[in-house]
């Protein structure tokens, strides 16, 4: 049995519990917090064995096999480091870092530990998004000629949300265009510039529109946003021989191949809640006894937050 505590009691943690919980030989045993009060409170509604602060954990590190990260992120590197010092394996929700000094001590822990870290980006280990990432590395339908991307939520997080707070890492670069430039990365790499210009208020980004470039002309023109009544997003790809569409990408469950000559082919994945897999994928990487994830490696980890940190830059943003 799996042994896992979770760290960050927040809105999204009680889906990532419930997902975990459902998942054969495992167990989230553990809730974790700064006030004791609130981890007991967390314990006894999911039946946990444990309450502990940072520090109970970490002068206890072989109660449970890894800790699942999911606080603001203005806290992530002074936590993730703390239990990785202790030895304990990482499993760290998106964006990784403030910045991207941040992310390479993290890394630099992790590997001076010789412990696993992981970034919660479930959208590369996605079925669908594997399937894409398959198609356009055998060229199915040629050269990638360039892609477009948008990413928009915000009403519904309320007006006290953390996204509007710049002191937790507030704004839709680090909470939504995350996962455009993660899915761009897998798709075309790191790219020759990086053009951006956002809406920004009280220190964080209402919307932003960022363009990378990349040699023989490639462009990928990406948006994120906070100023949406509904979540809405969508990749396309367009190829020399055909275009790849696939909606809601980030949790998608169908991919839609456009040939230039030929019948559309939809392929549709189960829906399942796509936790499910990078927390699987994580178990596996722990048994195997590797440190970090073929699909989501450290390095494309920091690179990523090398790029948020300079699209924030080009407009006016700063995380220290």
């Amino acid at each position: 049995m799996f042994r896992w505590a979770v760290c960050g009691l927040g809105k999204i943690s009680h889906r990532w519990v419930r997902v975990a919980n459902s998942l054969s030989d495992m167990k989230v045993i553990a809730a974790v917090s700064s006030s004791k009060e609130r981890a007991e409170a967390y314990r006894k509604k999911y039946k946990m064995s444990y309450a502990l602060t940072y520090e109970e954990l970490v002068k206890n590190p072989t109660c449970v096999d890894a800790v699942y990260v999911s606080t603001n992120m203005n806290m992530h590197q002074k936590t993730v480091e703390m239990f990785l010092n202790a030895g304990i394996p990482v499993l760290c929700e998106k964006s990784f870092a403030l910045n991207s000094q941040q992310a390479k001590s993290m890394i630099d822990c992790a590997k001076k530990n010789n412990v696993l870290l992981m970034e919660a980006m479930w959208c590369r280990i996605l079925p669908a998004n594997r399937m894409v990432d398959h198609i356009i590395k055998e060229k199915k339908y040629g050269s990638i000629l360039s892609t477009k991307g948008y990413f928009k939520a915000g009403w519904g997080h309320g007006p006290k949300s953390r996204v509007w707070k710049h002191d937790v890492g507030g704004g839709s670069v680090l909470d939504l265009a995350v996962y455009l430039v993660h899915y761009t990365y897998m798709l075309l790499g790191k790219p020759s510039s990086i053009a951006a210009k956002g809406l920004v208020k009280n220190g964080v980004d209402r919307s932003t529109d960022f363009i990378f470039t990349y040699p023989q002309g490639v462009t990928s023109n990406l948006h994120s946003s906070l100023q949406f009544p509904t979540l809405r997003e969508s990749y396309s790809i367009y190829c020399e021989h055909g275009d790849i569409i696939v909606p809601s990408f980030y949790g998608t469950f169908k991919v839609i191949e456009k040939p230039h000559h030929g019948k559309r082919i939809v392929t549709s994945f189960p829906n399942v809640d796509g936790f499910s897999y990078e927390i699987t994928h994580f178990v596996e990487l722990f048994k195997s006894g590797k440190k970090e994830s073929p699909i989501v490696p450290l390095s494309l980890t920091l690179e990523v937050m090398e790029a948020l940190q300079e699209i924030n830059r080009q407009i006016g943003v700063e995380f220290s």
